[in-house]
């Protein structure tokens, strides 16, 4: 199937023209993979990246392109491809956070004939698939309605867990995305309206929204923040947190938006391109939350 087309499916779907993410280049790539970006992309921020293949065979959906997905897709391809990413950078969930894409793995993307298609805010606000909407879906949010409007979509979902105790509600997150922790602050928050932020959440904006929709249990990807220049801003939020009384779950930036990473991969499958959902293997696994999982 042609690039182009895919990237038209993709562009209709997830409306790139209405949303952009400034500088994302700036801070994913260096400036020799700058040099191979498509002029569209820098100027919307967002669509197909890497133009390395005119008609590909397989789509891989990946949440960043982290050094060891990467390494992944190189070790599966027979063919032209195409990898859709939510995140074109390289990631950590420990102090070392956000990188730019190794330059020796593009190259060896060029040379194999892989584009790159990359949509971060499109995924975050996208009207049929978004990041929290995927998320709230898999963990049982009932009653389930959008808040905090942005780009012409949503960043999060209320609704209501169903369980009898804050740890219930941990351990539900922690069984649903497969992990062995979870970051818990019961700041003494009564079980009632739930938020799901998928992500990185911990925005001061978006907490003060739910608080005054009435939320008392806020879930969401990076409750804590473990790399240094984000650190300041999420002990503000969870200071925050603590002084409304909401109670936090953290399950990881990737673990909480792979879910709609992966609902991209079927609705691309739905409309006739094939493809399929990589995980990361390390970034999967997380057993730095405070709360374990039994």
């Amino acid at each position: 199937m042609r690039t182009c087309d895919i990237a038209r499916i993709l562009d209709r779907e997830f409306r790139i023209e209405e949303t952009a993410d400034p500088e994302m280049t700036k801070h994913a790539l260096s400036d020799f993979g700058r040099a191979r970006v498509l002029p569209a992309f820098h100027e919307r921020k967002t669509g197909l990246l890497f133009d390395f293949a005119d008609s590909v065979d397989m789509t891989y959906c990946v949440t960043f392109t982290t050094t060891e997905t990467l390494r992944q897709v190189l070790k599966l391809v027979d063919g032209p491809s195409l990898i859709f990413t939510h995140h074109p950078f390289d990631y950590h969930e420990d102090e070392r956070g956000l990188s730019k894409t190794d330059d020796t793995l593009i190259q060896e993307l060029d040379a194999r004939h892989i584009a790159v298609y990359a949509i971060h805010a499109p995924l975050d606000v996208g009207r049929g698939i978004s990041v929290s909407k995927s998320l709230a879906q898999r963990i049982g949010l009932s009653h389930a309605k959008p808040f905090f409007p942005a780009c012409g979509g949503h960043l999060g979902i209320l609704g209501r867990m169903e369980a009898d105790s804050l740890g219930g509600v941990g351990a539900a997150v922690g069984h649903v995305l497969s992990l062995d922790s979870v970051d818990l602050f019961d700041n003494g928050g009564r079980l009632g309206l739930t938020a799901v932020v998928a992500g990185g959440g911990d925005q001061m904006e978006i907490l003060k929204a739910a608080i005054e929709a009435g939320c008392t249990t806020y879930v969401t990807g990076t409750a804590v923040h473990r790399w240094a220049r984000a650190q300041k801003g999420n002990e503000e939020f969870r200071q925050a947190a603590r002084d409304a009384r909401v109670n936090l779950i953290g399950g990881t930036h990737y673990n909480t938006e792979k879910w709609a990473v992966r609902d991209v991969a079927t609705f691309l499958t739905q409309n006739g391109v094939p493809a399929c959902f990589l995980e990361d293997p390390i970034l999967a696994r997380y057993d730095l939350g405070n709360f374990r999982i039994t």
